[in-house]
């Protein structure tokens, strides 16, 4: 492993634009890490990253052919729409490149293994965008759950919902699903046994706008999750209901509140609030650096994106259906 770890975005779209300010960012904290190359299709995204992030014009990039193609970029983050994540994976792991994938993975748990096992067998870091689980609030949550602070859990209600425009060729399920799936397995460190979900399509004709997700465990633990691109205002809230304590966790503002069941008192945790995005990609780097990556590997989102499929199945089929993980 050369000294210095050289990386390169792909894909400067809403999300690529905020992940090419923290390779800054945190190229500005390590001087062993340098943001080499942004690549987008559309010129006007590029022009963004040269006039406001700064990106020296040289480079910026419409084809990601000449990114894979670099043999000075060890790294790329991939922030393309979903149905491109695993060709463009596929291609950057072939070329040699540690990948971490914006969520989903790819479009069908066939293909998203496909890609662990090709990073596996070129000892290559896969990485997964699953941004929540370097959310401050969560982290916090999950070791009180950890320590068995709020007893036996009951049951987990998460409710992601805003009012905005539905993204063209994208359903709920897959585009804002990922992310309750894969809190639920960071808080509980299980995946589900049964799972059902219900969808519904308003403003168009097909694609689900509103969707409610219902997760069976091992014991009586149950989850809810509600995802609505309909609702007013942004909410991105989860609950956990314990034998003892419950906790009240806004994954916006980072901020946890705990009550306790005997007489309904609440109190706030103390924390400090997080750059995730920055932390997220300063934890790539340092997979890199060690080999390791354990916290959001390609296995962990090879198994969320078999946990869509098995809700669009419910779904399709109108029953609950039997997770075999």
């Amino acid at each position: 492993m050369k000294d210095n770890l050289t990386f390169a975005v792909i894909g400067a779209g809403y999300w690529g634009k905020k992940v090419t300010k923290e390779y800054l960012e945190l190229a500005k904290i390590r001087p062993d890490i340098e943001l080499s190359m942004v690549c987008d299709l559309d010129p006007e995204n590029l022009r963004y990253c040269s006039e406001r992030l700064g990106v020296p014009k040289e480079n910026l990039f419409e084809d990601y052919h000449e990114v894979l193609g670099s043999r000075d970029v060890d790294a790329v983050h991939i922030c393309t729409p979903t149905d491109t994540h695993h060709p463009i994976c596929k291609q950057a792991l072939i070329a040699g490149k540690h990948v971490l994938l914006e969520k989903p993975m790819a479009m069908t748990a066939k293909q998203a293994w496909e890609l662990v096992g090709l990073a596996d067998h070129n000892k290559l870091i896969l990485q997964v965008g699953h941004i929540f689980r370097f959310n401050n609030a969560l982290r916090a949550v999950r070791n009180l759950i950890a320590r068995d602070y709020l007893g036996e859990l009951y049951y987990l209600k998460l409710e992601w919902t805003t009012l905005s425009p539905s993204p063209m060729n994208r359903d709920i399920i897959f585009d804002l699903g990922p992310h309750p799936i894969d809190i639920l397995n960071f808080l509980l460190n299980k995946w589900p046994v049964r799972v059902s979900c219900k969808a519904e399509a308003y403003r168009r004709k097909s694609l689900e706008e509103l969707a409610y997700f219902m997760l069976e465990y091992d014991t009586k633990l149950m989850a809810h999750v509600e995802l609505s691109w309909l609702q007013p205002g942004k909410k991105r809230e989860v609950i956990i209901v314990g034998s003892e304590r419950a906790a009240t966790v806004d994954c916006l503002s980072q901020s946890v509140n705990i009550h306790e069941n005997a007489d309904g008192d609440k109190f706030p945790l103390q924390l400090t609030r997080n750059n995730t995005i920055l932390d997220e990609v300063g934890h790539f780097a340092e997979g890199i650096s060690i080999n390791k990556n354990e916290h959001n590997s390609g296995s962990i989102g090879a198994r969320n994106v078999a946990i869509l499929e098995r809700l669009r199945s419910s779904l399709e089929k109108n029953r609950t259906i039997n997770v075999n993980m």
